[in-house]
């Protein structure tokens, strides 16, 4: 006993070296953040008596499920993509049929996750996703604040985190999806990316890559930050082999559906059937009625605003936090679609730190209560099941 007490300042030593003053504020933040934009949820839920959406020909009572008023808090969490998350958690991978949307373009790791995590909610899948949801939104909270402090010391660290639960599609980084899940990855790669532990930073690009697509990209992270701490030429050593990591999830996924399925490439096919076709025509820009108008000039704003926010990342901070966000959007933008464009930019975290860095308080405050308004409407939106982001 005498010796647990002499260890105890140690230990607490450790602990308050990681938990800063900033990144407690950030945890705050975080926690206060949680309990009022589910709290909005629920009353915004049950007080607005909202038509069905009908921003797009393809919904229908028969395509698309009304959702019941309710006070059940946990079911909130639980629309769209989230049936897909859930459906895996449950019954595995399927095919349904040739010219069929699939389960199968949903990467594994979240998912399987869940599923871990079900007995610990007592079964109940929708509770797990959002306890997942909800603890990996916190650490990716404290990383973005360890990121700011050890590498942009001349911003506020805690305002990126500020800034990213004002982001109008920071709702689900609490639902029952990967974002938040995605995030912390991220943030958690290029943290040892920057400490030039390249080992570390490309086993957790191997998870984020078997989270999403996009976390292929994330090789372009550590092949620029490798290539700044050690030369060109150390791409011909062998310190350069545990950047091959980083895809490995992806490789992994697509090797399932090789073995699975018979069809190595199977992702991309099915993608097709989301509207994810790699071909961008005239006819997915034909505006319907007001609600496809309201969606088209918030989805092309968001990708306008991502695009340049992408330049200046690439001019003002880092040259991988550019080249990133630009390959990023890139090949998401080639996917013939900018539908949930907010979301998918949610997760390219140098936004926060541009957002940050703005040192005029009227800009930064302008920034902060535009967001707060879409984020206000985007929730809104998710809970009454309106297409969102």
């Amino acid at each position: 006993m005498a010796a647990f007490f002499d260890m105890a300042p140690a230990k607490w030593a450790a602990v308050s070296s990681v938990l800063t003053p900033p990144i407690r504020r950030s945890l705050a933040m975080a926690a206060v953040w949680l309990i009022i934009v589910n709290l909005f949820a629920l009353l915004a839920f049950n007080r607005l008596n909202l038509a069905p959406d009908s921003a797009f020909d393809w919904m229908s009572p028969a395509t698309v499920a009304p959702v019941q008023q309710s006070w059940n808090i946990i079911d909130l969490h639980n629309r769209w993509d989230s049936y897909w998350y859930l459906d895996i958690a449950r019954d595995g991978y399927y095919l349904r049929g040739e010219k069929d949307i699939s389960n199968v373009v949903f990467f594994p790791l979240y998912p399987l996750l869940v599923r871990l995590t079900g007995p610990v909610a007592g079964g109940d899948l929708v509770l797990a996703g959002w306890m997942l949801s909800s603890l990996f939104f916190v650490l990716a909270v404290v990383m973005l604040t360890r990121l700011s402090q050890e590498f942009h010391p001349d911003i506020d660290p805690t305002l990126p985190a500020a800034f990213l639960l004002a982001y109008p599609a920071a709702f689900f980084l609490n639902a029952v999806y990967s974002e938040s899940l995605f995030l912390f990855l991220s943030l958690t790669t290029v943290f040892w990316a920057l400490r030039r532990n390249f080992m570390i930073a490309s086993l957790w690009a191997a998870l984020a890559s078997a989270t999403r697509v996009a976390g292929v990209f994330l090789f372009v992270v550590l092949f620029i930050e490798f290539v700044q701490a050690n030369g060109w030429r150390a791409l011909l050593t062998r310190r350069v082999w545990p950047l091959a990591l980083a895809p490995l999830g992806a490789l992994a996924f697509c090797l399932y559906h090789w073995i699975a399925f018979g069809d190595f490439f199977l992702y991309f096919k099915v993608q097709s059937h989301f509207g994810r076709d790699f071909e961008m025509e005239a006819g997915d820009f034909l505006v319907r009625n007001n609600p496809d108008l309201a969606n088209t000039v918030l989805d092309l704003t968001y990708t306008a605003v991502a695009i340049l926010l992408g330049v200046i990342a690439l001019r003002r901070f880092r040259l991988s936090y550019g080249v990133y966000m630009l390959v990023s959007l890139g090949i998401a933008l080639s996917s013939g679609s900018v539908l949930g464009i907010a979301r998918y930019s949610m997760v390219l975290f140098p936004i926060y730190f541009i957002a940050a860095g703005i040192r005029s308080p009227v800009g930064r405050g302008a920034w902060f209560f535009g967001s707060t308004l879409l984020l206000t409407l985007d929730i809104i939106r998710f809970v009454n099941h309106y297409w969102t982001s």
